[in-house]
């Protein structure tokens, strides 16, 4: 989902930050961060089944 459609309504005041997090379903700091304009890539993709990708950690060998 691109983010930058909402970026007209929230700086007019027509969407809160809070609103446009809950229509995106992602989190209100992420939506700051791509809606400040600091970052130009599109916000992280999810899984679909809607839950976020999990990363793969591996343990060091002691």
């Amino acid at each position: 989902m691109e983010l930058r459609r909402f970026r007209g309504l929230y700086e007019s005041g027509a969407m809160s930050l809070r609103e446009i997090a809950k229509e995106t379903g992602l989190n209100r700091r992420t939506v700051a961060k791509y809606l400040s304009g600091e970052t130009p890539f599109a916000p992280p993709r999810r899984a679909p089944n809607g839950q976020p990708y999990r990363r793969m950690w591996t343990r060091s060998r002691r």
